[in-house]
């Protein structure tokens, strides 16, 4: 049966009860409207309520054939939206995620209600679209499963998170952007969400070895379990070839999604030479705010995806991963504690003339009490997301120390280090806008200095974010170049201005012939880009007489002056340095 929609005032549909089902009684002008009975005015009540939450309102049995229809015809037939009782609901699903579907059908029917889940639809002129798609089931009526369809606007991933391809999982980036938006709208709605983390050992050489047919239903059978376990159905990750991330409801039992991962591959003649472990994190954890919490989980979702054969095995995955949670949480709490009290002090280190011993500039360092090494500190706070706020706050301090010593006559330039994670960041020109602004010229004092720690994927677009600065004034320099992470793909594709050439070629050129060629390649590299050079690590005369050969007139290193707090020495008197500044200790 079809319900009938009536149009109102306004030209909308909406839905009006049939003779069967018992009258609408209109009532004369300036009446009051009959009392009917009650369980006809509940039954009217539950059927505003549908349409006001769905599109489209549809009974199945349990195969999919569509029994009752009702409300817009959302695209899916020609003609009237009664025309679908009759058919299949598959038939109307895109194809990649009919097998999905079929999850979400059995999960009604086993948890008796499912919330609105993202599906790709079929129109009938073959064209895509998303909606979302709820369930229930009634002991009142066995065999039938109600549907409702909500449509809504194309999927949106927040920054740097790629979206899934039809009928496939998010890969590891796509999950880690999804995860944020996940925990923040938990905290912030106060739902009640899970994270599994799930090891299927051994599935990608299992795979590799089946047949074609019986490998495809062993990845689509994974990957619709997983998408419609998860939240709104888009928030499961396939993180490598054998380890998965879900954000799922808190009714979601670990050990059930190992059974329902071994039946699929079981039902496919797979034989998997591992075993299957899954281990659960309470997103609600309240030692840090929401977006530190997302941190931790992201941290350790990426930990736990990249971690190597003994670190997270079959027997050590629960250990390891509890581990790894706690220290990213103890972690990530101390970092924001070091940013928030600004509980880190600024060293500084000058670049000089090699030929007359003039300070060129200086370089801001930073050291943190607790960390061993300052690149540990850096590479974790790149890893965790707040390398972002530290550089801003790098920035700040660094311009607070110039604007202290403004007055002096002989002051020093600045190179400032910034992440290149931090330049790619969407807002970040504005955010550092509004830093320097207050400053007013004294901002020209600063160099920027680029810092790799990780491959840039977007060379282009990182060049396009250092001309905008450039063309506001500021200077740019390339740190490491001859590094892993700094490479002529970078020294290509990046306008700059100086280029730093890491210390271990020009500690090495000294003895090893092959050093020489690498170094004498990059100093001619450089130069033909119209970089300035400086030599980094510089400790012995050696290392400096070997650059001078070489053309290259900047250094930084032990020979010329170590790391010093002292910058008032640079400010006061920095024309040339001999012993070096004074190095103060903290406190």
């Amino acid at each position: 049966m079809t319900m009938p929609l009536a149009q109102d005032s306004a030209g909308r549909s909406a839905p009006v009860i049939s003779p069967a089902i018992g009258p609408v009684m209109t009532p004369a002008a300036g009446s009051a409207a009959p009392r009917r009975p009650a369980s006809s005015r509940d039954r009217d009540r539950f059927v505003g309520f549908a349409f006001a939450a769905a599109d489209l309102l549809i009974e199945t049995d349990a195969q999919g054939n569509i029994l009752f229809s009702a409300g817009a015809r959302c695209r899916l037939t020609k003609g009237e939206v009664g025309g679908l009782v009759g058919t299949n609901l598959m038939e109307v699903v895109a194809p990649g995620d009919r097998k999905y579907v079929h999850v979400l059908f059995d999960r009604i029917r086993e948890k008796a209600r499912i919330k609105p889940s993202r599906v790709l639809f079929q129109a009938f002129d073959g064209q895509q679209f998303p909606a979302l798609l709820g369930g229930c089931r009634l002991d009142s009526c066995p065999g039938s499963l109600f549907l409702t369809v909500l449509l809504t606007a194309p999927q949106r991933h927040g920054a740097g998170a790629a979206a899934a391809r039809q009928g496939e999982l998010l890969d590891q980036t796509g999950f880690a952007g999804i995860l944020e938006e996940r925990i923040l709208a938990a905290r912030e709605k106060g739902l009640d969400q899970g994270l599994t983390l799930l090891l299927v050992e051994g599935l990608q050489a299992m795979v590799e070895t089946m047949p074609e047919g019986a490998a495809a239903e062993v990845r689509e059978g994974i990957d619709a379990y997983l998408r419609g376990i998860s939240a709104d159905g888009d928030s499961a990750g396939q993180l490598t070839g054998d380890r998965y991330g879900i954000v799922h409801a808190a009714d979601i039992d670990g050990n059930e999604v190992q059974g329902h991962i071994a039946q699929i591959i079981e039902a496919a003649g797979g034989a998997l030479p591992g075993g299957i472990r899954s281990w659960t994190l309470d997103m609600a954890d309240d030692r840090l705010d929401a977006a530190d919490a997302a941190r931790a989980l992201v941290y350790t979702v990426q930990a736990f995806a990249s971690a190597q054969g003994g670190e997270f095995t079959i027997s050590s995955l629960e250990d390891g991963a509890n581990r790894l949670m706690a220290g990213a949480v103890e972690r990530i709490g101390q970092l924001r504690a070091t940013i928030d009290n600004r509980d880190f002090i600024v060293v500084y280190q000058p670049i000089v003339d090699i030929g007359t011993g003039a300070v060129h500039h200086l370089e801001a360092l930073t050291r943190v009490d607790g960390m061993s090494s300052p690149a540990d500190f850096i590479t974790f706070a790149e890893d965790v997301g707040l390398i972002y706020d530290f550089d801003l706050l790098l920035t700040r301090t660094v311009l607070d120390t110039l604007q202290e010593f403004r007055k002096e006559p002989k002051l020093p330039d600045v190179a400032i280090n910034l992440s290149a994670k931090t330049l790619m960041s969407p807002i970040f020109l504005k955010q550092f806008q509004s830093v320097v602004a207050p400053y007013g010229d004294l901002a020209a004092k600063l160099l920027i200095e680029v810092t790799e720690t990780v491959i840039v994927t977007d060379i282009a677009k990182l060049n396009e974010v250092l001309q905008k600065l450039r063309e506001t004034g500021f200077r740019i320099c390339l740190d490491d170049v001859g590094a892993g992470s700094t490479s002529f793909q970078s020294l290509y594709g990046i306008q700059a201005d100086y280029a730093k050439i890491d210390g271990k070629f020009v500690r090495g050129a000294v003895n090893s012939p092959r050093d020489m060629a690498m170094l004498r390649s990059m100093v001619d590299v450089c130069r033909q880009l119209g970089l300035d050079l400086i030599g980094e690590q510089v400790e012995e005369a050696v290392h400096a007489d070997l650059l001078t050969g070489l053309g290259v007139s900047l250094a930084q290193g032990f020979l010329f002056s170590r790391p010093s707090r002292d910058f008032a020495y640079f400010a006061k008197d920095w024309s040339k340095v001999r012993s070096g500044g004074k190095v103060l200790l903290k406190g």
